[in-house]
């Protein structure tokens, strides 16, 4: 029997089903607290913002603080964090994808502190018990949501984490009829997103009983539902499987941590701002064969939710690739990543210490040559989908 000493930080409540944002009275603290809704101008735009409010207690102080398009930044949330400050109190509703969400839950960690974002970010202090807070995601792949992790970008736009036991919120709402609005190519890259992540928790140093589980059914769930969720994004089962592929694998990676997609990911993010799930799944199509080559055993189970058995767990490659043709992944790749990728930068990124932790959490530790090879794999990778939209064998 493996021994196993596990202490991982509570996770939110979470209320789920179509129409689940009409139960947001319902888990707000019981504070006359006024509300600060975080969001980004999408949101507002679209009508969801309104739509939340309608949601609240009659007659109960509602504020918004609307973020800049893109992912989070120093600056951000700095000044949200300044905002909510002014309030004295409040109960922090993060609506959004996993940038909002990720600004939403720094906020209400930093609203205690008169300190700025720039002194918590990859460790350097823990916040204070943050503000109640209620997490309600609009897209289907960072996890965000249940995380006790969030992503900032500083001013140069390099990624950076910051932590807290206390980051996740009280609750979480999961409304698939939020999602309906979500374009096909943000459906596919945050549902590979929420892949990429199961599968990482579900392989990598960090696995355990419990991350495996987790990990195992995100992976299974997007593989099964993220075709016809791109396909009909109105269809609430489908839509449905993704928020819980997404929530599931947040769990896993909050429990066991990323790997090499996701520090090539961060990698191209830091340096040609690509989309968070498609750098991932680049970094995935580059890193793959070579985590197998090293522990066939770690991988059996993930081919297993492709129909693969484990005398053939190498062909997880080839039906991934597969996979990604069928949600028309290509397509999505040619028009946001490079054609050129400077591999011996990229290389030097993915050593930077901000990024060393998903190397040591992989599946395969990359010894400093090898982070040379993948980096001259991921720039042919990028080469192929800006030629042809395919990754060439």
């Amino acid at each position: 029997m493996t021994a196993l000493d596990l202490d991982s930080p509570a996770t939110p409540r979470i209320v789920a089903g179509v129409d689940a944002l009409q139960r947001l009275t319902e888990v707000l603290p019981a504070t006359p607290a006024p509300v600060i809704v975080i969001a980004d101008a999408g949101m507002e735009s679209a009508g969801l913002v309104d739509r939340l409010e309608t949601a609240l207690p009659p007659g109960r102080p509602c504020h918004r603080f609307i973020c800049p398009h893109g992912e989070p930044t120093l600056a951000t949330i700095n000044a949200g964090a300044g905002y909510a400050r002014e309030l004295r109190d409040a109960v922090i509703v993060g609506l959004g994808g996993g940038s909002a969400l990720d600004s939403a839950k720094l906020v209400a960690s930093l609203a205690a502190t008169a300190l700025p974002a720039e002194d918590f970010v990859l460790g350097r202090n823990v916040p204070p018990a943050r503000w109640p807070a209620v997490m309600i995601p609009t897209t289907s792949g960072t996890g965000s949501e249940v995380t006790h992790t969030a992503i900032v970008s500083d001013d140069g736009g390099r990624k950076l984490w910051a932590w807290a036991p206390d980051m996740a919120p009280d609750t979480v709402i999961l409304d698939p009829t939020l999602t309906a609005s979500v374009p096909p190519g943000m459906i596919v890259g945050t549902g590979l997103d929420a892949f990429v992540h199961g599968l990482e928790a579900l392989t990598g140093q960090g696995a355990n009983v419990f991350t495996e589980a987790y990990g195992l059914a995100a992976i299974r769930r997007a593989r099964g539902a993220l075709s016809t969720y791109r396909r009909d994004p109105y269809d609430v089962h489908a839509a449905a499987d993704m928020q819980f592929a997404a929530t599931l694998a947040g769990l896993a990676i909050d429990a066991g941590g990323t790997g090499m997609a996701h520090n090539i990911g961060h990698a191209l993010g830091s340096l040609y701002h690509v989309p968070h799930g498609v750098a991932v799944t680049v970094g995935l199509q580059a890193s793959l064969g070579w985590s197998i080559d090293a522990d066939i055993s770690r991988y059996h189970a993930a081919a297993d939710a492709f129909g693969i058995g484990d005398d053939d767990t190498a062909g997880l490659v080839p039906a991934f690739d597969d996979w990604l043709a069928e949600v028309d992944f290509p397509a999505l790749a040619r028009g946001v990543l490079p054609a050129s990728v400077d591999a011996a930068a990229l290389a030097a990124e993915m050593a930077a210490e901000p990024n060393r932790p998903m190397i040591r959490n992989n599946a395969r530790v990359a010894q400093e040559d090898e982070l040379t090879m993948l980096a001259d794999r991921v720039a042919a990778c990028c080469l192929d989908h800006a030629a042809t939209g395919e990754v060439a064998s």
